[in-house]
């Protein structure tokens, strides 16, 4: 049996350190053709594959770093999506939508029992606040749990502790505590083990699995590609980032010397074409299962200046720092993934090179060559890099039927 791999890992058997990768944007020209190359390629594959075009961020990094479980779909679906029509996605880096989550539980009054519970703790329901907010809910808590390490913490007497669970216990049917208890549920994660790490990574469960990626792959569309980026339009100003296109800023990452940036600013200024096939494309949704709470979500988005539903007391945030535009923490996120399978791909740089500028980009763009990036050298995708007969310098990537990569995302804000 041919096994999937999909996503990218959270450890890469080689990681390339991002400040390396980025060494090739010294030149503010550089980085600003580059970036409009971004929006382009973009652009052109939201076309192509017929994707939504107020919606659709295109996403750079991790594409090549993939796993034969649920790790990098999951990893994918928990990314907060950067403001931009092109993103750059690292698994080690991205601010992850449960976190965020867990934070604005924190942030919240219950429908029912605040006030019983204020009452029972007195004094203390202020540092409870504060204790909560600074002492995350992790898996196995209970507000009963919670309770009794803050009152060893603080050293509050029994009494108090105890009139205050019996007040957890009167709001116990509360959505915002079972809200709580769904997410510090231990069978509301899935853990991901990988060589040489002490301990296992824990991932929130979302619906996109690997066997629901499988199947979209093989019901999927195919596609012949023929980009050339003196015709394509960078004009993004009709997406959700209201015109920003950012994404990875060089053509060859990894150099770390005068002749690389120069090498860099030579092939952003020339332009590309990419052509080939995509055997297969799909587009997944993406759903948050039982740890997450919509309706608790939607009281919270409602209710901006409503004291009976934001605490206060609480420093875990304020609706602007979850819901502002365009820096929130749940302000946006990742409703459809965009998969790619079974594909031969040829980028052909404009710019004419030596073949001593050919062998340098190929020892030296560890990270990748414009678009397709890579935080490791370690991909499911095959390079090939050659100078042509006109001196030109052709990449040809290679996908091979049954494994599949995460080539963007459809992004909803929060309403």
């Amino acid at each position: 049996m041919t096994q999937k791999r999909i996503g990218f890992e959270v450890q890469p058997t080689r990681e390339i350190d991002m400040d390396t990768l980025e060494k090739g944007m010294t030149d503010s020209d550089t980085a600003a053709t580059v970036e409009a190359l971004n929006a382009k390629w973009r652009n052109y594959l939201n076309q192509a594959m017929n994707l939504d075009p107020d919606t659709f961020q295109l996403a750079q990094g991790c594409l090549g770093l993939q796993s034969s479980d649920n790790m990098g779909l999951f990893l994918m679906a928990d990314a907060v999506p950067p403001d931009s029509a092109v993103g750059f996605y690292d698994a080690n880096s991205m601010k992850r939508r449960s976190s965020a989550y867990g934070m604005l539980l924190g942030a919240l009054l219950p429908e029912t029992g605040a006030a019983v519970l204020q009452t029972a703790l007195g004094n203390y329901y202020t540092p409870w606040i504060q204790w909560s907010a600074t002492n995350p809910v992790v898996a196995g808590d209970t507000v009963q749990s919670r309770l009794d390490r803050f009152g060893m913490a603080q050293a509050v007497d029994p009494g108090t502790i105890a009139r205050a669970k019996t007040a957890a216990l009167q709001a116990a049917n509360s959505p915002l505590y079972l809200a709580l208890n769904a997410f510090a549920d231990p069978s509301q994660q899935q853990s991901f083990s990988r060589p040489g790490q002490a301990a296992p990574t824990k991932l929130y469960i979302y619906s996109n699995t690997v066997d629901v990626a499988t199947m979209a792959i093989n019901n999927g569309s195919s596609v012949a590609l023929n980009f050339d980026s003196d015709t394509a339009s960078s004009d993004v100003s009709h997406t959700f980032a209201e015109g920003a296109a950012s994404g990875f800023y060089s053509i060859f990452s990894g150099g770390v010397s005068g002749t690389f940036d120069q090498l860099n600013s030579k092939a952003a200024s020339s332009g590309f074409t990419i052509t080939g096939n995509i055997g297969k494309f799909a587009t997944v949704p993406v759903g948050a299962m039982g740890w997450y709470s919509s309706a608790e979500v939607s009281r919270a988005f409602n209710g901006p200046n409503d004291n009976s539903i934001w605490d206060p007391s609480s420093s875990a945030g304020t609706f602007d720092s979850f819901f502002g535009q365009p820096d929130g923490s749940l302000a946006r996120y990742v409703s459809e993934l965009i998969l790619v399978s079974d594909y031969t791909i040829t980028v052909t740089s404009k710019a004419t090179y030596s073949q001593e500028d050919a062998q340098t980009i190929t020892t030296k763009a560890e990270g990748g060559i414009w678009p397709f990036f890579s935080v490791s050298a370690s991909a499911t995708h095959s390079t090939s890099v050659k100078l042509n007969a006109n001196s030109q310098l052709e990449t040809t990537f290679t996908l091979n039927k049954g494994l599949i990569q995460i080539w963007g995302v459809n992004v909803q804000e929060q309403d």
